[in-house]
């Protein structure tokens, strides 16, 4: 039985659109695309200026843009004066800000226990080596004991014959679950079920008191990055009504405990038999409030029928500040992660402004991805319109613009119509739709249309694909050796030679063609018949 300790526990779980006019509709999408109509708003777009706000961003007198510093308000104050030199229209809660409350809450790692009982013998683990636990931003204080029991890989996925909890009664316990998913699993369904937040989830709805999650593969090393990340804290943001929220981990009032568990401390789980483990846990937390910002512009639609809904662009502004020095280098510059993409989101933005939309558009530049998709999140779940409006997201993040832009990879487009609207744009710009070539890295999930996609909205994020017309050059080689060597390093920074800013015109081009499609069709997108994501989370 749980004590009544951890049954007091408040709740808590943190982890992780110049011409025709609108009343001219032709049938098919790519009929509209007809270069005498787009070409004079298309050759708006100037590399230059991209050039120059990428140049701006990624200065070293921002420090990173880590939200709540002088940096980020540097950022903030450009972006809202480029969008006034464009003319767009403010469209936040206080002119073009959106407030957003984050809490950053620590782990107090000198106090933290965590017992482990088997036959009658306690072990105290060590944090950091053995075990590690989530911060809470809803109680500063957590302690009980509860018995465990293992539960697969905690994951619940009827559509793929799996469910790990059907014959389980995990009431009032504490689940064990693997870290992880099934091989088998298809490469969106592996990236959303190996989310903590989704192992939490399921969890929860089983009725569990906790959940531990084991690190059973390379389980040093492993240990060693989730502490770390530990260490940095976990954080949420705080709701007008002041309930915080964590989209990377998220709260659930089941849930009283979680933590991640070297798999040498429960082999008998690992191997499928029953246990009598009990733990024993405690620790505190520590918190620190920042005040940060969304930036909210919109380009007013023309059609009354249509112009109450709008088509969302996202990008993140922040990045991870000042850290660790690196050849002498502390400031973490973001110049392509996500100078760049904001960069090309204000260029969007101006093709916007000079063409002729029956929808409205809005361009949201979000804070906090970084820390887990924090500023997406909040608007996500507090819109500065009715979130029933929103019909798409089309998100802009590190397009890593550092060869020639001839294939894309539309993360998230297959999974609903959206995919139609991409391909005209591709065939317009003759470009490649190529599928995810790195399915392990989870993208899909790991960047601010996700925080979209969990509201039930169709979104997507265009990435980089492979074609290249250059024999000599190998694309995936070259952007695993700049990922490796810059991604949130302090050598993410602006060069002349580090970007490809004709590629990033066809970026622009790219992500605005989508738009301005969605922007101009009577229907609004729909998932896939079927889609797993759109009977997750799509509107009955």
């Amino acid at each position: 039985m749980m004590m009544n300790s951890i049954k007091r526990l408040r709740s808590h779980l943190t982890l992780f659109l110049i011409t025709a006019p609108s009343i001219v509709m032709q049938t098919h999408a790519q009929e509209r695309l007809d270069p005498k109509k787009m070409e004079p708003v298309l050759n708006v777009a100037d590399k230059n200026q991209i050039k120059e706000r990428i140049k701006f961003l990624a200065d070293d007198k921002l420090k990173g843009r880590l939200p709540g510093t002088e940096g980020y308000q540097m950022a903030v104050d450009f972006v809202t004066g480029e969008l006034k030199k464009l003319g767009v229209a403010p469209a936040g809660e206080a002119g073009f800000i959106q407030q957003v409350k984050l809490r950053k809450s620590r782990v107090d790692t000198s106090s933290a226990r965590f017992v482990v009982v088997q036959d009658g013998v306690e072990t105290k683990l060590k944090y950091g080596r053995d075990f590690v636990v989530a911060s809470d931003i809803r109680s500063r204080s957590a302690s009980g004991e509860g018995e465990l029991l293992f539960a697969g890989y905690g994951i619940v996925a009827p559509h793929l014959k799996h469910d790990d909890y059907q014959s389980l009664n995990v009431k009032g316990k504490i689940v064990v679950v693997r870290d992880g998913t099934p091989e088998e699993f298809p490469a969106s369904e592996r990236a959303h079920f190996n989310l903590a937040l989704t192992k939490c989830e399921a969890a929860a709805k089983a009725g569990a008191a906790g959940i531990i999650i084991l690190i059973g593969t390379n389980e040093v090393s492993r240990m060693k990055t989730i502490g770390k990340s530990m260490a940095d804290g976990v954080t949420g943001f705080v709701l007008p009504d002041g309930s915080p929220f964590s989209t990377r981990l998220n709260l659930y009032p089941a849930l009283g405990f979680l933590g991640y568990l070297k798999s040498s401390y429960y082999q008998s789980a690992i191997q499928g038999k029953e246990s009598a483990t009990k733990i024993r846990f405690g620790f505190t937390s520590h918190w620190e409030e920042i005040q940060s910002e969304n930036i909210i512009g919109v380009i007013p639609g023309t059609d009354p029928a249509l112009n109450k809904e709008y088509v969302v662009h996202t990008a993140h502004i922040d990045h991870v500040g000042v850290g660790v020095p690196v050849k002498g280098d502390s400031i973490y510059n973001g110049a392509h992660d996500n100078a760049s993409g904001t960069a090309c989101l204000l260029e969007i933005a101006k093709l916007y402004t000079k063409a002729q939309l029956r929808r409205s558009v809005l361009i949201v530049f979000v804070t906090s991805e970084e820390k887990g998709l924090l500023g997406s999140g909040y608007f996500a779940t507090h819109p500065t319109v009715p979130v029933e409006s929103i019909i798409a997201d089309i998100n802009t993040d590190m397009p890593t613009l550092i060869a020639p832009l001839l294939s894309i990879e539309p993360l998230g487009a297959k999974h609903s119509t959206l995919m139609k609207e991409v391909r005209n744009a591709a065939e317009y710009l003759k470009l490649e739709v190529m599928e995810d070539h790195m399915p392990e890295q989870v993208r899909f999930v790991r960047s601010d249309q996700y925080s979209f996609i969990r509201r039930g909205i169709p979104a997507l994020h265009i990435k980089y694909g492979l074609k290249t017309n250059d024999p000599q050059v190998d694309l995936k080689k070259k952007i695993d050796e700049w990922t490796a060597a810059h991604y949130h390093q302090p050598s993410d920074e602006y060069r002349e030679d580090a970007f490809d800013f004709d590629a990033a015109v066809t970026y622009v081009k790219l992500n605005f063609l989508i738009g301005w499609q969605l922007a101009n069709e009577t229907e609004r997108p729909a998932w896939n018949k079927g889609d797993f994501f759109g009977q997750a989370f799509g509107k009955p």
